[in-house]
């Protein structure tokens, strides 16, 4: 599992961010070149705007076989970014994303035996936890604040592990979704029911600060 140093991370969802809107390249580079830990990260970042590079986002996602994911990425304000949607498979599901617009990233799952309309998200950080925490499912369990947001990457190839396990959410068969190794996220923290953070929108992810 890749997962970039938290100054780096910051710096690039810097890049990455930016790139929503043409018009503010030329401040990202600047900003990137100020900022970055080293020229060449500062490269990469500008590279993969430029170049509107992919990354070949890996989930492993044990226990939730025939489960439905699609990832979005959204500020709330500029047009939302929505994948194809994609079948877990033999415990894993792959979906290409332009790298531009992995900041902010954030993770639907439906599965099969769900009969709400109600989406479970995928949870990268619980509150009271930092990056590479480990989180058990009865810690999960027990937090009532989450971030559904992921920092981004400008990798080709990254992989994560998600854990899901079978719940009930507000009375009806659902699902919690979450990273075992917390991971680097972007704010807002929203209220979570037993760990389960569930909308019936797309998450609005705070791509600016």
């Amino acid at each position: 599992m890749l997962r970039p140093p938290t100054t780096l991370v910051r710096n690039l969802t810097v890049a990455l961010t930016v790139a929503l809107t043409v018009a503010l390249v030329a401040a990202m580079v600047a900003t990137l070149l100020g900022l970055s830990t080293s020229p060449a990260s500062a490269g990469r970042a500008v590279e993969a705007v430029e170049a509107d590079l992919e990354t070949e986002l890996t989930l492993r996602i044990g226990r939730c076989e025939g489960c439905q994911v699609t990832m979005f990425s959204s500020d709330g304000t500029n047009p939302i970014y929505s994948s194809a949607q994609a079948t877990v498979t033999d415990g894993s599901v792959t979906i290409t994303v332009p790298s531009s617009r992995t900041a902010g990233l954030s993770v639907q799952v439906r599965p099969v035996w769900a009969s709400s309309n109600i989406t479970t998200n995928v949870v990268w950080r619980y509150s009271s936890t930092d990056i590479g925490d480990l989180v058990s499912f009865r810690e999960a369990r027990r937090k009532r604040r989450a971030s559904g947001c992921w920092a981004g990457t400008i990798n080709e190839a990254v992989e994560l592990t998600v854990k899901v396990r079978r719940v009930r959410h507000l009375g009806r068969p659902s699902i919690i979704a979450w990273a075992p190794v917390t991971q680097s996220y972007l704010q807002p923290m929203k209220r979570s029911r037993r760990g389960v953070l569930a909308t019936d929108d797309v998450l609005a992810c705070n791509l600016y600060g």
